[in-house]
């Protein structure tokens, strides 16, 4: 039987300082991430000029690709300042994928930051990550 080589969990981090090294800081509490790749594309119709009374065929053409990462879990107010600099900023982010020991890193811009508090439960979060440039596969050291 055959399985898949699946990651079990994902952990987030953020560059928090320039080096050499560079300093991350985990994103502590986002305990799942997504991590979402697509294609844009414009479209158009074209006859089929043997027989013009027929409707247009659909042709495709790719005119980008982005990337976006989001999170969730528990929230963390230790990391408050973090957040604050990172909301709407360039930084660069790693997101390491545990098991089989790999790590996606780019440049990316947090655009998302939703908190929930209730009196009952912790405080929880979610992110996303608005990608730029190529999402870099690296193998984790």
């Amino acid at each position: 039987m055959s399985e898949p080589n699946s990651a079990d969990f994902a952990l987030i981090k953020l560059q928090t300082a320039d080096g050499p090294p560079a300093v991350f800081t985990l994103l502590c509490g986002v305990e799942s991430a997504t991590i979402n790749r697509s294609a844009q594309t414009s479209e158009t119709y074209r006859r089929d000029c043997a027989k013009p009374n027929r409707p247009g065929k659909r042709k495709l053409r790719v005119t980008g690709s982005s990337w976006q990462t989001s999170g969730s879990g528990n929230d963390n107010i230790d990391l408050e300042t973090e957040y604050g600099d990172a909301f709407g900023v360039r930084k660069t982010y790693n997101v390491e994928l545990y098991r089989d020991d790999g790590t996606d890193a780019g440049t990316g811009i947090l655009t998302t930051r939703n908190q929930a508090m209730t009196t009952d439960t912790p405080g929880t979060i979610e992110v996303t990550i608005e990608g730029e440039g190529d999402l870099v596969w690296t193998v984790a050291a």
